[in-house]
């Protein structure tokens, strides 16, 4: 028996669902931008959270090294609201919901108070998928032993030729808009394979991520970061699945090739030199660091794998959901359009795998899924290319608006923005650079992305 495949097998089977009641997990991260286009002021967010408490229904569930909530829950149910990776993100992990629009409510409900806090203090939430200041703030990692273990071995990767990323600190200023959906034994590998198929369609209608004053020419550089970092040194770790599964065992197969490369004890927390899942067990001893930077020997363990994480784009989770994870934060008015249109296409399952199976876009361009990615993903498509992704992704939204007109809850609402992006041509990473070449300031841009009404 081989150890580590059974024990992945136990993390990721255990929980997946019996029934076909479909919910929807939703988290958001948005990155804070002082709009003087200077670094944050972590004064302002500390006491965004004092008042978070005092006018909001929110009680602290952690707090920093320092004494400094970093995470408050809800009274009224398990919505969270936290500093993701630094301190110039919030994220919000909403509590899973029957439907987008009350998940929607709650959002509401919360930027009502927050953004006229920040405003006040020059400050503001957008909706980047890489904060436009990323280059000035203050990247360091909120003062607890996950994220310092993160940014710590993240730093492994400048004695490594493999690792071309030099931003180790790129947790800290790139923001997603993430979805977890239920899945079942029956319908995981569908699942899988028909979503991580149209990624290129992703690339170009969501593409947020624009790396202000570097030197990527992409419009998701969140995607260079993940896949040409330390977590991308197995390339199985992170991205796009370059095949199709064809059963639950194929796909444990592929898992056996993601990484271990922490470990957390009562007392500390330790990182290490990244080591294949399959091979975990053939190591004696494993040179470790802890978060002071002394080396110590760690034993393989069969408890190790409780901290196994993957960061593929479509990644099974230990809760029995999906979570599609490849998306860009987006204008926070268009906040629920990922969220609506993976539900409404997982609603209609069978006919989307029909979709992927047929469509005439890949007897043009292919199935090398991750170049697929990569190559929507540019700036400077031909005008070919654009027609054709765009048509492929008003066929997928269609789809989507009668999964959700089959829910019944008036969810198809939330794709209105991406017909205006599909006519229009523009996703918001070009709609902003548009903006810019019409002389629209970085901070300007972020004030109509945080209102977003025309994106």
């Amino acid at each position: 028996m081989n150890i580590a495949r059974e024990l992945l097998r136990e993390r990721y089977f255990t929980n997946l669902k019996h029934s076909n009641d479909l919910f929807v997990g939703i988290e958001l991260e948005l990155p804070i931008v002082k709009l003087t286009g200077d670094a944050v002021d972590f004064s302002v967010v500390f006491a965004l959270f004092d008042e978070m408490i005092e006018k909001l229904p929110l009680s602290i569930e952690k707090s920093d090294d320092n004494g400094q909530a970093i995470q408050l829950v809800s009274d009224e149910n398990d919505d969270r609201i936290l500093f993701e990776v630094g301190y110039n993100t919030i994220e919000f992990a909403f509590d899973k919901a029957q439907t987008i629009g009350e998940v929607e409510q709650r959002f509401s409900n919360y930027l009502a108070v927050m953004q006229p806090f920040l405003k006040k203090q020059n400050h503001l939430l957008t909706g980047f998928g890489v904060n436009p200041f990323w280059d000035k703030n203050d990247n360091r990692p909120v003062a607890s032993p996950r994220y310092e273990m993160l940014m710590a071995y993240l730093k492994l990767g400048a004695t490594r030729e493999e690792v071309r990323v030099s931003q180790n600190k790129y947790g800290a200023f790139i923001q997603g808009s993430q979805v977890q959906l239920d899945v079942t034994r029956e319908n995981l590998v569908t699942t899988l394979n028909t979503f991580n198929a149209m990624e290129m369609v992703k690339a170009w209608l969501f593409g947020n991520s624009f790396l202000w004053n570097g030197q990527l020419d992409t419009l998701i550089s969140r995607d260079v970061f993940w896949e040409e970092s330390m977590h991308g040194i197995f390339p199985e770790n992170t991205g796009v699945f370059p095949e199709t599964f064809e059963s639950l065992e194929t796909f444990l197969d592929y898992l056996t090739k993601t990484a271990l490369f922490t470990r957390t004890s009562e007392s500390n927390t330790f990182y290490f030199e990244p080591i294949q899942a399959l091979d975990y067990f053939n190591h004696d001893e494993i040179p470790a660091f802890d978060l002071l930077g002394n080396e110590i020997v760690l034993t393989p363990s069969p408890y190790d794998f409780k901290e196994h994480r993957n960061y593929q784009y479509q990644n099974l989770t230990t809760r029995g959901t999906v979570e599609f994870r490849s998306t860009c934060a987006q204008p926070i008015a268009t906040s629920f359009t990922v969220a609506a249109f993976h539900l409404g296409l997982m609603q209609e399952l069978a006919a989307f795998e029909t979709l992927i199976a047929s469509h005439s876009f890949y007897e043009d361009y292919g199935r090398d899924f991750p170049q697929l990615r990569r190559r929507f993903s540019a700036q400077n498509l031909s005008s070919e290319e654009i027609e054709d992704v765009a048509s492929f992704a008003e066929d997928l939204v269609n789809l989507a608006a009668v999964g959700l007109e089959k829910r019944g809850f008036g969810e198809e609402k939330y794709l209105t923005a991406l017909y205006q992006r599909i006519e229009r041509k523009e996703n918001p990473a070009v709609k902003a650079l548009h903006l810019l070449e019409s002389g629209k300031t970085l901070s300007e841009i972020s004030e109509i992305f945080a209102d977003g009404k025309d994106i």
